[in-house]
């Protein structure tokens, strides 16, 4: 992408203004990649951490069932600025399933568009490369899902805020690259204004670029601060809205109780200490940084400043590592640097998938075969790296010792592009699809249990949920496991209050007073392990519902549901259960 295909020149004729068509051609690319971005990764709604961002939607802490629910009004100080904007909003807007899609589409847009801006400093500028690199990025396994030692979102099959920096991330750092600091710090300010930590992530990227600027000549130390300073200034009523929420929790800088590694243990290490994530998960981001470290070297210096933010977020990523036996601050561990290993994911994608654009641009090249073995490692799933690597190793020895390239050189490399796109594409987008039907079919039952509740209890209603399924102590989880543990739309849909699960003891990080409660009612419900200890406790509670597996439940005590679907079962809390 060339500086100029960026702007939107004006072409007055006859008075009328016209955007230019290089714009027009890059954002009609970038539409096309990201549709298929999501027809790879599908959509769900209502699953995982909508459970956060759902009651903000629906603004439940300002109604009279919620006001001494702790979790739900901890919600008020979910320093995002996408909630701060969408807070409420349901009763203006009563099709939140479409908002959420319309806001995921436009956060793969983003990512999207801002990996063909950097893709434009490894050299790929025209219509021809633009495409194949987009097809790359947007159907390409290691961009799916989440970084394995960091879980950090890549694209993912759900909206939330934090995946919209991820489009963030790369635009600001292709304009610092560029040396437009002032556009560099307005996309540090959207990426506050989307999620904090990953703006703190950024910022260093930033510094090491505009060092390496200055080291080369190419801007002035007083041209950076200028730059710099404008585009905080322009920043300022961007970021105002979550700084004033950070600012305005009274529970702001509170002391958790406990330690707070070991809270974090409790509820979920994976963000911040390198203990809790498994040797598999550290070599795959090992074998990751490798790759697009092999990759972008091969650019050379035309590449520096790429390089550059990709050692920033190497050594920002090794930073996490250590931090924890360093110090177990909560702001600090809550920066969670661990999963800052998304920007090692972006970077390495972009570098190997415009390295492959480049090798394809000519069949009859020395680089084609190579560059067609690689598009097709990339969709081999974890050897990719094993095939990948090698193959960029001994490529600069190969496009110097080929003097002429045989046919069959040809034949064999569409042969390998046929497999990838015709057979190894298709198979894992369909994976994906059986994956992302089983959630939804996980959220739809979900979903009707909210709607039954919201119609035939009273407001004041309480209800037990089941636990969170023991994953890893099954050899082979089924989809339904996976998909009835990721319940985000109960709440939402019921307006009823759930007495607590495992995913809220987020709200500890922004209101620790919220922990003591989290820790007792979890410990409470997880002693109460089968059906009848559970109506037992919710009795003590004065909980009216309990919702349980239909599997796990006794067969003696199916005739007492008051609801069902294919997999819940709702069983109504009589008085004489305190006596069980």
């Amino acid at each position: 992408m060339t500086e100029t295909s960026l702007t939107m020149p004006i072409d007055r004729r006859e008075g009328a203004a016209s955007v230019s068509a290089p714009f027009i051609e890059t954002l009609t690319i970038a539409l096309a990649g990201s549709l298929l971005s999501i027809l790879t990764s599908g959509f769900v709604f209502g699953v995982d951490n909508n459970i956060f961002h759902l009651p903000i939607v629906a603004g439940l802490f300002n109604e009279p069932q919620y006001q001494d629910d702790a979790f739900i009004q901890s919600m008020r100080y979910f320093a995002s600025g996408v909630w701060i904007v969408l807070g409420d909003t349901q009763k203006y807007f009563d099709h939140t399933e479409l908002v959420f899609f319309v806001l995921n589409f436009v956060s793969r847009l983003l990512s999207v568009l801002g990996f063909l801006c950097c893709a434009s400093l490894l050299g790929i500028t025209d219509r021809r490369d633009r495409i194949v690199f987009t097809l790359l990025v947007c159907s390409m396994p290691l961009l799916l899902g989440y970084s394995p030692a960091g879980t950090g979102g890549l694209f993912i099959n759900y909206f939330t805020h934090s995946e919209i920096a991820n489009g963030t991330i790369l635009l600001g750092i292709y304009f610092a690259a560029r040396g437009r600091f002032t556009a560099a710090t307005v996309a540090l300010g959207v990426t506050f204004f989307v999620n904090a930590f990953m703006a703190i992530w950024l910022a260093p990227l930033l510094a090491l670029i505009a060092i390496c600027l200055f080291i080369k000549k190419e801007t002035s130390l007083s041209a950076i601060c200028l730059r710099t300073t404008i585009g905080l200034v322009i920043s300022a009523p961007i970021m105002f809205p979550v700084l004033h929420a950070i600012l305005s929790n009274p529970e702001l800088g509170k002391s958790l109780g406990v330690d707070y590694a070991a809270y974090l243990r409790e509820y979920f290490a994976g963000h911040s200490l390198i203990d809790s994530i498994s040797m598999s998960g550290i070599l795959q981001i090992t074998e990751i940084a490798a790759l697009g470290a092999i990759a972008l070297y091969w650019f050379g210096p035309t590449a520096r400043e790429l390089q550059v933010a990709y050692l920033g977020a190497i050594l920002l990523y090794l930073l996490g590592v250590v931090l924890p036996s360093l110090s177990t601050s909560p702001f600090l561990l809550n920066i969670q640097l661990l999963r800052s290993g998304t920007i090692i994911h972006l970077l390495a994608g972009l570098a190997i998938a415009a390295l492959a654009t480049t090798w394809l641009r000519r069949d009859g090249s020395a680089l084609f075969l190579p560059g067609c073995a690689i598009v097709l490692a990339l969709y081999l799933g974890d050897v990719a790296f094993l095939i990948a690597i090698p193959i960029i190793l001994a490529a600069r020895h190969i496009r110097e010792a080929a003097e002429a390239v045989p046919p069959y050189c040809r034949r064999v490399g569409y042969a390998l592009l046929a497999l990838a796109g015709c057979v190894l594409f298709p198979l894992g987008a369909w994976n994906y699809f059986v994956f992302d039907r089983a959630y939804s079919a996980g959220a739809q039952e979900w979903a009707d249990v909210g709607n039954w509740a919201r119609t035939s209890t009273p407001t004041s209603a309480i209800f037990i949920v089941p636990p969170k399924p023991d994953l890893d102590a099954k050899p082979t989880p089924s989809i339904a496991d996976i998909a009835l543990s990721r319940q985000g739309n109960f709440e939402f849909i019921s307006h009823r209050r759930v007495w607590v699960d495992y995913k809220r003891g987020a709200a500890a990080m922004w209101t620790p007073s919220y922990y003591s409660v989290w820790h007792e009612r979890m410990t409470e419900t997880a002693a109460a392990n089968d059906h009848a200890s559970r109506l037992a406790y919710a009795a003590r509670k004065g909980i009216g519902y309990v919702v349980e597996i239909c599997d796990t439940m006794p067969p003696r005590d199916a005739g007492d549901v008051s609801f069902r679907t294919a997999h819940l079962c709702v069983s109504a809390v009589k008085r004489q259960a305190a006596g069980l």
